[in-house]
């Protein structure tokens, strides 16, 4: 007798079995209590999360000669017996990636004035309905909308968005989702306990992460490890070559530590291994997202590591630059993918990533600059501070009295006033303006301020380079990040 695999032997043969889907299972048993279950159904989600099952169970629901509660299958009729072995005529399963034209669309169309042969409704169970060519999709809508009243229509698909919308339209949608990595682990021990099959939690735990919110994927997975005779964690790597768990937490080390050396020495030893270094970045990427949610949620985190020590590493670094790191991963991920030199482009994203140690934290720079803020306030108030005031409280003077000197005045830079005269420096100024009203704004001036004021009218300087680097402001940055200036870019006036 040949050996039906797991993912069969225990697929849900009634609504209470399915495992996740609660808020789907919820909404059709309510439709089929009270009889308004809608003739076309859309079941959409990632492979493996049971839709094709919960289609079935749908089938035998509205077949099943003696319905318990007016819903759940009985799984014990004749009905029942023969939609659960896939020979019940009156449940017609379609694979639309091998029948996706518009003749076999027809030919089931021509079929669906005809009466049920043994139940009380004919079911047609299309599964990949995305990979139907648009002519066929449009010859189904019709009957997808006014189908005969003994016929339902039960779409299944990975990739919803790929339907045209004249379809999405005249469906139900239940989107399965995928299953959190402890309801299947809870599962996965539940059928260990029945086949008598010892193994521990870390391994299942392993097994459910790697079919990433896929029951049917984790029930494989679990059979091969069976095969191989696994009771522990390692047994699981060594059965299916998972070392890439290990390599991971090597690898996310050297990036952590920042070491170049360490970084281009891994880069080669996977290379010499072998390994798809598109699968492994993949891997490392998502990997790093699970360091983010660490970071994010301590106290909650229920990861295990290989390396019982990088918990603790990962404690000492910012969130930002485990951020920085994923944010450069996740982008040449998609340049990797695209390379034709897959290797030199593995190893550019770890040296980028190793480089990123010259940066300085956020939280340093923000301290940083306000200690360069703190320096450049106290520099400009023990030579300016005292002028611009008494400059302004004359400007303020100035807009009471005479409104058309304040405006002029107001484009004159601040002057330097000194204990014994005011020195008023006017560069590129309008000179007609000034002749008319220069000398009534000087009076003014030292009327004000009872000191002789001097002016004088000459071209702007140019600040030279080495100027602009002997600033104490500039100096102050340069110290406080350990810097220095490559390029100067002159503002155009």
């Amino acid at each position: 007798m040949s050996y039906l695999v797991l993912a069969r032997r225990y697929r849900p043969l009634t609504f209470k079995e399915v495992v996740g889907q609660t808020h789907v299972v919820k909404t059709l048993i309510n439709a089929l209590k009270q009889g308004k279950l809608s003739h076309a159904l859309l079941f959409s989600g990632i492979k493996g999360t049971g839709k094709t099952t919960v289609a079935r169970i749908v089938a035998k629901a509205l077949n099943c000669e003696n319905l318990i509660d007016g819903y759940e299958p009985c799984n014990e009729c004749q009905h029942c017996k023969e939609i659960n072995k896939g020979i019940y005529v009156d449940v017609i399963e379609i694979d639309a990636a091998s029948n996706r034209g518009i003749d076999q669309i027809r030919e089931l169309i021509d079929n669906l004035k005809f009466a049920p042969a043994k139940g009380k409704a004919k079911v047609y169970i299309i599964d990949e309905a995305h990979m139907l060519t648009k002519e066929a999709s449009n010859a189904l809508l019709k009957s997808l909308e006014e189908p005969p009243p003994h016929v339902y229509f039960i779409l299944a698909t990975t990739e919803p968005n790929r339907l045209l919308p004249t379809i999405l339209s005249r469906c139900q949608r239940y989107d399965f989702r995928r299953l959190d990595l402890p309801l299947i682990i809870k599962h996965l021990k539940s059928i260990c306990e029945k086949e008598n099959y010892e193994i521990e939690d870390k391994a299942l735990e392993l097994i459910a992460k790697e079919a990433q919110g896929s029951l049917r994927d984790a029930l494989s997975l679990l059979d091969q490890a069976m095969a191989y005779g696994t009771k522990s964690k390692e047994d699981v790597i060594n059965a299916f070559g998972w070392h890439e768990a290990i390599l991971i937490e090597e690898i996310a080390r050297i990036l952590l530590e920042k070491d170049l050396k360490g970084a281009l020495e891994f880069s080669k030893k996977i290379y010499e291994q072998g390994i798809d270094l598109i699968y492994f970045m993949e891997k490392l990427t998502e990997f790093f997202r699970e360091l983010i949610a660490i970071k994010a949620f301590s106290k909650e985190s229920q990861v295990s590591f290989q390396d019982i020590t990088l918990k603790e590493l990962l404690f000492e670094y910012e969130f930002e630059e485990i951020l920085l790191i994923f944010q450069s991963l996740l982008k040449d991920l998609e340049i990797i993918r695209k390379s034709n030199y897959p290797q030199l482009q593995f190893e550019l994203s770890l040296v980028k990533i190793c480089e990123y140690q010259k940066l300085v934290p956020l939280k340093d720079i923000i301290e940083k600059l306000e200690q360069i803020s703190h320096i450049n306030s106290s520099f400009i108030g023990g030579t300016h501070l005292e002028a611009p005031k008494s400059w302004q409280d004359f400007l303020n003077f100035l807009h009471k009295e005479a409104p058309v000197l304040h405006t002029i005045a107001s484009s004159f830079p601040e002057p330097e006033i000194k204990s014994n005269e005011i020195y008023l420096n006017l560069t590129h100024i309008d000179n007609t303006k000034i002749s008319l009203y220069l000398q009534e704004i000087k009076e003014r001036i030292e009327d004000y301020f009872k000191k002789p004021v001097k002016i004088e009218i000459k071209e702007k300087k140019k600040i030279t380079l080495d100027e602009v680097k002997e600033r104490p402001e500039v100096k102050a940055i340069l110290k406080s990040f350990s810097a220095k200036i490559s390029y100067i870019q002159p503002i155009k006036e």
